[in-house]
């Protein structure tokens, strides 16, 4: 009898999955008929068992871009090594990678974070569970992390700040420095109400880690740190003054992108990966001046351009795309942007597919789905994705970029 349950429990998930692989075929969103497995409540680091061993052909890190500015003596502190005036290099991302040993026959993928965090968004969750990073390389894909320009291990431009310290420039031209707080990350990661710390019910994110809860740590926010974009120096974006450094113009010039697209190039073709801040990216990157390398674009939570130029569309109607967002927004999901986006993207040829989790029966993700309890199941959806709609170099099959196969 226990022999004929199981059996019978493995069926179930498997016709689940198939319903599942069908939405994704169709580029579009539908409600499933049968809810989706749950997960069990995210566990405390010391519940866990070690992870099976992980066998890597390589790993790595180094740097994509780059330029240099003169540094004069006067900006430089302590004022002890003035003497040391000379070049200093900005606007470089660092980039962090992992190659399993048996990969399969698909571009790199490429993960890069959202405001006032770094690479770690896709490494361990806080609760200590496995991350993006580490599960995509499990499942075959050569895995990169880039750090956005200005933040963490990228660096940022400092000398607008000295030389307002030197007099030379007034205290009002100090570029903005976006901090935050536990409140913002409440309301910005969609956590439930701040005023009460009471989570949604169905709230999937490691409350346990942002204080609620028996055993609760603040352990989440250790990983929060300033945004610098604002100093970065090529950035062409009118709100840079209020620390919130990001470009609504699909088109104009911006460092990461600038560097994504490079990196992509470099890797002879690579799918793309944009989180919240950083969620329109991809498509940026996409329409870089010389970019021929980006494969794949998917962006998880907003991003979408209603501003397109045609020249812009004749580009991404060649490039598959995959918008992704989680639970409990208070505006309809997608957005008036992204039915735009879409509407232009397929009337063109292409294929473009949003899903909101909810509309497969999957509920109470948060803005950091990639943390959040369900994390390896998401990540399985956006897998199953790319293996239906981003056609690999060496495949003779694959979509084409008409909805048939």
């Amino acid at each position: 009898m226990k022999k004929f349950a199981c059996r019978s429990r493995e069926k179930k998930m498997r016709n689940q999955r198939s319903l599942l692989k069908a939405l994704l075929a169709c580029g579009g969103t539908a409600l499933l008929s049968a809810a989706l497995p749950q997960f069990a409540a995210a566990q405390q680091l010391s519940d866990l068992k070690s992870s099976p061993p992980l066998t890597l052909k390589g790993e790595g890190s180094f740097f994509v871009g780059g330029s240099t500015h003169v540094i004069d003596s006067k900006y430089i502190s302590p004022s002890a090594f003035s003497a040391d005036s000379g070049n200093s290099m900005i606007n470089q991302m660092y980039v962090q990678f992992q190659i399993p040993k048996d990969t399969i026959d698909q571009y790199p993928i490429v993960f890069v974070h959202g405001c006032c965090l770094t690479s770690k968004t896709w490494e361990t969750t806080p609760d200590g569970r496995m991350g993006w990073y580490e599960y995509f390389t499990r499942k075959g894909f050569k895995t990169y992390m880039g750090e956005q320009v200005g933040r963490g291990r990228s660096g940022f431009d400092a000398l607008q700040y000295q030389k307002v310290l030197t007099g030379d420039a007034p205290p009002s031209t100090n570029p903005a420095i976006l901090i935050a707080t536990d409140q913002f990350a409440w309301n910005v990661f969609r956590w439930g109400d701040y005023a009460t710390k009471t989570p949604y019910k169905d709230e999937r994110f490691p409350m346990q880690t942002v204080g609620v809860g028996k055993n609760a740590t603040l352990d989440f926010y250790k990983q929060v740190i300033p945004d610098l974009n604002s100093t970065l120096s090529e950035a062409a974006s009118p709100t840079c003054a209020d620390g919130n450094c990001t470009p609504a113009d699909p088109n104009a010039p911006f460092n990461t992108p600038e560097n994504m697209a490079l990196l992509a190039n470099q890797l002879d073709g690579a799918i793309l990966v944009g989180h919240s801040q950083s969620s329109g990216f991809p498509t940026m990157a996409a329409l870089r001046p010389g970019s021929n390398g980006v494969k794949g674009i998917i962006q998880l939570e907003t991003g979408c351009f209603a501003n397109l130029t045609p020249a812009n569309i004749q580009v991404l109607k060649n490039i598959p795309i995959l918008i992704m967002v989680g639970d409990h927004f208070s505006t309809p999901q997608p957005t008036p942007a992204c039915v735009t986006m879409q509407k232009q993207i397929k009337d063109a040829g292409g294929d473009m597919t949003f899903v909101a989790l909810p509309d497969l029966g999957i509920h109470g993700n948060s803005h950091m789905f990639m943390q959040d309890n369900n994390n390896l199941q998401v990540a399985d959806i956006i897998i199953s994705w790319i293996k239906k709609h981003v056609k690999y170099k060496n495949h003779g099959h694959g979509h084409d970029g008409h909805g048939h196969w």
